[in-house]
């Protein structure tokens, strides 16, 4: 088993350059920075002519599905990232039936959506494409950094350009990028490219001043085409013509499958490399890609799993990885259950779920929340295999058709053609009118089918047409088990928020490095606990607005997470890979750890890099 004492995350800087920020804590011996969801976008890039993509995809913090081509979101929209031309909470105290439909523009509707970090992507019935969410890193594919979605519906603005002539099949989003695979077969991706995630073979980030476009098709190797494609957190896989994977962009946790941790599509291309091996005379019919691991369906059913193991994920009943010092057919395909077979895969954060042939659905990895959906946060994976717990309880007599494994949730769209939802909720992913965990303490039948489809259903009804009942409702416990009280008027938000940053400081260490420090605030108000999770944001621009705040771009994919001791310790984070002779604007908010909320930014401050090398700054 492979163990990190301090994990290094990317953010693209002002001017395509990567920042590299290390993260720690004064009085600890080590920082841990745990990754937060990827979007699980497996399913419109797994499988995208077949049935099994299902027209649902959970992301970070939000899920979209498909009702008769229309595209209803739920969950988190701080940044318009459910397209409804705000930025309100939907599924919390509402049904995602009381909201409508997405506008996707006049007479258009959806063939396949996908859900990334706080971006979403709808494929639509004429084969364009319209993103809308966070477009802080270009990941909405328009040419700038706009967010979309907050103030105005995906309708009004033009479709993505995928180049003259081109449409798209599929679509899939990652954390901070999207891939479409084309019309002739050929991938085009853009968004953040600082860890080779677009493919490119360069670190630039492509769609913030330019438009995908303008720039050629991924190299897949001579005379290779894709018929599938998945996106994550700092990854990318495609399923090629010959059934072969090739995967590209990090490689640290061997979630690309070469074995080795070396990273692909920084300096060379995804065709330079060789497929990723699964075995003498084994072809893939499914690819997923999860937060920092990656799986694939296989010719013969089987499964097989390779990149971080140390939540179960992979499914060998242990936590070592696979892919960084060993190739993914070194390993037989994962337990799941005598005779069992696979017909889709999909990999979230720290848990993967697969769709058997016989429509039941099995889950692995961490079970925290209740993701798995098993009636307990139990683990499973990591000294056991899939195969021996039974199927996920889906309701008497009723299978799956299709799987999401989203950053801290799943869902499922069922034989019904209705969709039910399980794991953490604070958020309203799960689209009951409440905030209560699913799957922790019950099992996912325990609760009707999610509400997609009645306009201006409340919170008395979510089931098939508007029949049935959800558990709880708005204020009940949340997924962290505590009480939260709305504040009056205001829908979703709650009384209680962390407090100020304070103490922001930023220095340049040497010309292509910065420092930056703060001290940890609480998560009510400067009470304890500490927040361990901040937003911090970076610009070339003053950040004096919550507008210029919200533009800015983000490090750590959006969030920095900190093993804080108590209120008031200092956080140091160093920002590498600078411009030279460049000035950097920076503020800090911190996130509540159990509803997440925002709490106020910080003052903000700057840095300038000089034009020579300066003294590095020495931690105290």
């Amino acid at each position: 088993m492979n163990t990190d004492t301090e994990r290094t995350e990317s953010a693209c800087c002002p001017g395509g350059a990567r920042a590299t920020v290390s993260l720690c804590v004064l009085l600890l011996l080590a920082a841990v920075a745990i990754a937060l969801p990827a979007g699980a976008p497996a399913e419109q890039g797994s499988q995208p002519t077949s049935a099994a993509a299902g027209g649902i995809d959970g992301g970070r913090h939000h899920t979209c599905a498909l009702l008769a081509a229309n595209v209803r979101c739920w969950g988190f929209n701080g940044d318009g990232q459910l397209g409804y031309g705000n930025k309100d909470t939907v599924g919390d105290d509402e049904t995602p039936g009381s909201v409508g439909p997405v506008d996707l523009g006049l007479g258009r509707t959806a063939m396949a959506i996908t859900a990334g970090d706080f971006h979403t992507c709808a494929l639509l019935d004429d084969g364009g494409v319209r993103c809308w969410g966070l477009g802080g890193d270009g990941q909405l594919g328009y040419g700038n950094r706009d967010t979309i979605g907050d103030d105005e519906i995906p309708g009004s603005v033009g479709l993505v350009d995928l180049a003259p002539g081109r449409t798209a099949r599929a679509i899939t989003a990652g954390d901070y990028h999207a891939c479409a695979l084309l019309d002739d077969g050929r991938v085009r991706c853009w968004g953040y490219g600082g860890d080779g995630q677009l493919g490119y073979g360069d670190r630039t980030t492509i769609g913030d001043n330019e438009t995908p476009g303008s720039v050629g098709p991924v190299d897949l190797g001579p005379g290779r085409t894709a018929i599938a494609i998945s996106a994550s957190g700092r990854h990318t896989c495609a399923l090629l013509n010959d059934g072969n994977v090739r995967c590209w962009g990090i490689g640290f946790e061997g979630a690309l499958g070469y074995g080795d941790r070396t990273t692909i599509g920084d300096n060379e291309t995804p065709g330079s490399v060789g497929p990723v091996k699964l075995g003498p005379g084994r072809s893939a019919t499914a690819i997923s890609a999860g937060d920092g691991h990656t799986c694939a369906t296989l010719d013969d059913g089987n499964v097989r799993c390779w990149g971080y193991g140390f939540r179960g994920q992979l499914g060998y009943g242990d936590t070592n990885y696979i892919g960084d010092n060993e190739t993914p057919d070194s390993v037989g395909p994962v337990d799941l259950g005598p005779g069992r077979t696979a017909k889709a895969i999909t990999a979230g954060d720290f848990h993967t779920c697969a769709l058997l042939d016989t429509g039941g659905v099995r889950c692995w990895g961490y079970g925290g929340d209740g993701r798995l959906g098993y009636g307990d946060p139990n683990t499973i994976g990591d000294d056991e295999t899939p195969g021996s717990v039974g199927p996920v309880d889906l309701g008497p007599g009723r299978t799956a058709t299709a799987i999401t494994g989203g950053g801290r949730h799943t869902c499922a769209r069922l034989d019904t053609g209705s969709v039910r939802c399980w794991g953490y909720a604070a958020n309203g992913q799960l689209g009951y009118c409440d905030r209560s965990r699913i799957g922790d303490d019950e099992t996912p039948a325990a609760v009707g089918p999610v509400n997609l489809e009645t306009p201006g259903a409340g919170c008395a009804g979510s089931g098939e047409g508007g029949t049935g009942t959800t558990p709880g409702s708005a204020g009940d416990q949340t997924g962290g088990g505590g009480s939260l009280t709305p504040t009056p008027g205001s829908r979703g938000v709650q009384s209680r928020g962390p407090g100020r940053v304070t103490g922001l400081v930023a220095r340049p260490s040497s010309k292509s490095k910065i420092v930056l420090r703060f001290h940890a605030t609480g998560t009510n108000g400067s009470r304890p606990p500490p927040a361990r999770d901040y937003l911090v944001r970076q610009s070339r621009r003053p950040i004096g607005s919550a507008r210029a705040f919200r533009r800015a771009q983000t490090l750590c994919k959006g969030s920095c997470r900190f093993a804080v001791p108590r209120v008031g310790a200092r956080i140091i984070l160093r920002i590498t890979e600078l411009r030279p002779a460049t000035t950097y604007y920076y503020a800090v908010a911190a996130r509540d750890n159990v509803s997440e909320r925002l709490g106020p930014r910080s003052r903000t401050v700057t840095a300038k890099t000089p034009k020579t090398r300066r003294s590095l700054i020495r931690d105290r």
